[in-house]
């Protein structure tokens, strides 16, 4: 965010303060994925977010870097974060139309046709779910729905950071626009700043989401004044930014872009 936000199109007097509010822990299923991947053929493996394709990557490569595989991820950045194609050799690459995990599991080719019926890969209906220990169940129960037979791995966690020192927490309170990427991230928010936000009269900064979900949290949360793109993803995430930080005092508490 840091790189998007220096472009010229966000003016010169925009600053930014990065502070992390949550870090991976490995989850309880971390050590099975190199052996599942290693002695089982799937049709698909998921992967749903950046966190999950390092986490899926590493396995990978001590899995001795298997090739043909078909990979359905929920967007863009997820597909980033995973090894190129040529270092992959990866056999299909699938993203839905909208960057959230209920359209993955509506869209997500339950057969696959391409003349080599010698590929088990193309008749079982087998998906590899490696996620967060608190990803939500809609994926692999939108995918059980269709036929799908799903094997999750909790290979991750998300915790919240609690050695965030006051003053930088202070400035971040103090920003006029604070941006989410996840859930997790939202609920690290609110447990970190509460009282310094009620001792500022409850006035908060625009909230910025990277997509529904987040922005959901938020909600949950009872944050106000929250923004999120129509479709998820880094460039719609960096409009809703800048146009936060356009919006005048007068226009807050508006809502959803």
């Amino acid at each position: 965010m840091r790189k998007i936000v220096s472009q010229p199109r966000f003016g010169e007097n925009v600053s930014v303060l990065e502070m992390p509010l949550v870090e991976s822990v490995p989850g309880e299923d971390a050590a099975r994925l190199r052996e599942t991947l290693e002695t089982k053929q799937f049709q698909w493996i998921i992967v749903t977010s950046p966190e999950a394709a390092k986490v899926f990557t590493k396995a990978w490569v001590e899995a001795g870097k298997p090739e043909g595989l078909n990979i359905g991820t929920v967007g863009g950045g997820t597909t980033r974060a995973l090894p190129k194609q040529e270092e992959m050799k990866w056999a299909r690459l699938f993203t839905p139309t909208k960057a959230l995990g209920e359209v993955l599991a509506e869209e997500l080719p339950l057969n696959l046709d391409d003349g080599d019926s010698k590929d088990s890969r193309n008749s079982n209906r087998e998906v590899l779910y490696p996620c967060s220990k608190k990803a939500a169940k809609t994926i692999q129960n939108g995918l059980s729905s269709r036929g799908f037979t799903v094997t999750r791995l909790n290979t991750y966690s998300t915790e919240q950071v609690t050695d965030i020192p006051k003053d930088v927490l202070e400035k971040a309170v103090e920003a006029n626009v604070v941006t989410f990427g996840s859930p997790s991230a939202v609920k690290a928010w609110k447990s970190l700043t509460l009282d310094m936000l009620e001792e500022r009269g409850g006035k908060h900064p625009t909230y910025a989401c990277i997509g529904q979900t987040s922005a959901n949290a938020c909600e949950d949360c009872e944050l106000p004044d929250v923004w999120h793109p129509e479709n998820p993803g880094m460039e719609g995430w960096a409009e809703v930014v800048k146009l936060c930080l356009e919006q005048d005092e007068s226009e807050k508490w508006r809502g959803i872009l």
